[in-house]
């Protein structure tokens, strides 16, 4: 049997030194690759410690959907006060700003005209009612002709139809309030002459208001009638619930919204009319919702995830969210209640890398 050295010599002899560099070359880089391969393994095991994180389970449970909105509020009831007819301010029965009741006299305009012509009136109104009764019973008797009781009968009705004339005449020399509500500023003063139509003043009722707001076309299907609204004042903390009282049959065609009115009961007087508030009103109830903390959801291009615990990984999975309430996040797909997701740590994981977790 030939040695080695033998061999050895027999190829350097016969020519074929190439042929043991190419062996030995490949040897050579067959033993670095095992051995850096190995130290790269090492190395990496070394660098790559289990991360510490604290985890949570969604939080399961029925929760009311909203839709905000800003909307204004508008008085129910609110007019301008005009005289039916002409003549001069007498007298002013009330300051700017006062608070009054339906029925309650606000001016009185010159009124002796009227006065006198009700008189007049009701004095003839008398004379021809005692001349029908008087031929009424002539009649029965057979003193005078059906022809002369029906004159009489006429007369006393056109005196009565005057009497009521002159009665609507003379009082709407008085301008009363028609509902109860707010005074606003004068327009005329005593003495000045005004026209039927004229502005004296205005009247809001503050009691009672409605707020007129908007909402996407998306919640058609889901807004009813009577449903509660909360209203919130955008310049102070006055907030009152509300209940839906119109829904518009139509969508508005440019904004593709609709528009929708609730009535509020002011009688604390926290709003006014042609305030902006903000709106929330409840559309519906969301149930079995599950909800994590905020700072568990990761934003990225392609959208939303988390990282959940498995066989002590952190395995990163994709969810869809919904509303932000009270520091947590409504999902909506991608979780189980039984997930342990993590809250806290997980800015320095990858995917399937190992964690520990702490209490």
């Amino acid at each position: 049997m030939f040695s080695i050295k033998r061999w050895i010599i027999i190829l350097i002899t016969t020519k074929k030194k190439w042929v043991f560099i190419l062996i030995i070359a490949a040897i050579a880089a067959i033993l670095f690759f095992i051995i850096h391969h190995r130290d790269t393994a090492t190395q990496l095991k070394v660098q790559s410690p289990a991360i510490p994180v604290r985890i949570k389970k969604p939080i399961q449970q029925s929760l009311t959907q909203t839709a905000n909105a800003t909307g204004y509020l508008i008085a129910n009831k609110s007019t301008i006060i005009s005289p039916r007819a002409a003549g001069y301010v007498k007298k002013i029965f009330f300051h700017e700003g006062e608070a009054v009741k339906k029925g309650d006299v606000l001016f009185q305009l010159d009124d002796q005209t009227q006065a006198d012509t009700l008189a007049s009136a009701k004095a003839a109104a008398d004379v021809s009612k005692l001349q029908y009764d008087r031929d009424k019973i002539y009649l029965s008797k057979g003193f005078i002709t059906q022809d002369l009781f029906y004159s009489a009968k006429v007369t006393w009705e056109q005196n009565e139809a005057a009497l009521k004339t002159a009665e609507t005449n003379y009082t709407q020399r008085k301008i009363r309030a028609p509902f109860a509500g707010m005074l606003g500023s004068l327009a005329i003063s005593i003495g000045d002459y005004v026209n039927p139509g004229a502005t004296l003043t205005t009247l809001v009722d503050n009691h009672h208001l409605r707020v007129e707001y908007a909402l996407p076309v998306k919640y058609l299907n889901q807004i009813k009638l009577n449903q509660v609204v909360k209203i919130k004042s955008t310049t102070n903390l006055n907030t009152i619930d509300a209940k839906v009282s119109y829904i518009s049959p139509a969508v508005n065609q440019n904004t593709q919204n609709i528009s929708v009115h609730a009535r509020i009961n002011n009688t604390a007087l926290q709003f006014k009319p042609g305030e902006y508030v903000s709106i929330t009103q409840e559309i519906g109830l969301h149930k079995n919702t599950l909800l994590v903390p905020e700072q568990s959801i990761i934003a990225s291009i392609n959208g939303y995830s988390v990282f959940i615990v498995k066989k002590n990984k952190a395995v990163r999975v994709t969810v869809k969210t919904g509303e932000h309430i009270n520091g947590n996040v409504i999902i909506t797909q991608g979780l189980k209640i039984t997930d342990k997701v993590i809250v806290a740590g997980q800015d320095d994981l990858k995917n399937n890398q190992s964690i520990t977790i702490e209490k």
